[in-house]
């Protein structure tokens, strides 16, 4: 059975191949806080199905796809602007009459992820997760080893239909259909 709310569904009810480890199920974040519930990941169900096709890329050439982030609830993202009120590492989070729609954690439509090798490895990128200097974005990186598996990453996902976010070499958009509406699914 498939779990779904409005626009969003639960990725492992699609494919039970992903590794899921939400970096914000935990206190071993940036935030230094737990915002999540469960280490559950949702997304919107169009992105979903691209992720699917982006992990079977992977899986062809022998590497697993390990979730970080994807659908975050509005009052989540109005937790992590309390805690770090700056632009440049938070997005503001919505006011409850907003009608314009972005390409959004809040609305399932973006994911943050990275790669494992057959044994569950992190396979070497640039930076950690949630690091937000320089080296995060591809273009400020010498070549090597990391930059390499960093393009892969993007590379496929561009194949598979998502933007990169040029400051984080984590984060992609799914931007194929007009933004969805934001929610507060708690899980």
């Amino acid at each position: 059975m498939i779990f779904r709310y409005k626009h969003l569904v639960r990725l492992l009810d699609l494919d039970d191949e992903f590794i899921i480890d939400l970096q914000y199920y935990t206190s071993s974040n940036f935030f230094k806080k737990k915002f999540y519930n469960e280490n559950e990941c949702f997304l919107n169900e169009s992105t979903a199905l691209r992720l699917i096709k982006a992990k079977n890329a992977f899986k062809r050439e022998g590497l697993l796809v390990k979730i970080w982030d994807a659908y975050r609830p509005v009052s989540v993202q109005a937790k992590m602007w309390e805690t770090l009120p700056d632009n440049n590492y938070v997005a503001y989070p919505p006011s409850k009459d907003n009608k314009t729609y972005k390409y959004s954690h809040m609305n399932g439509q973006c994911v943050d992820l990275t790669l494992l090798d057959k044994n569950y490895r992190n396979v070497p990128m640039p930076t950690a997760f949630d690091d937000f200097s320089e080296k995060a974005g591809l273009d400020n990186n010498p070549d090597g080893i990391e930059k390499s598996n960093a393009l892969l990453l993007k590379d496929k996902m561009i194949e598979c239909g998502f933007t990169p976010y040029k400051n984080e070499w984590w984060h992609f958009y799914d931007k194929n259909e007009e933004p969805k509406e934001y929610l507060d699914f708690i899980f």
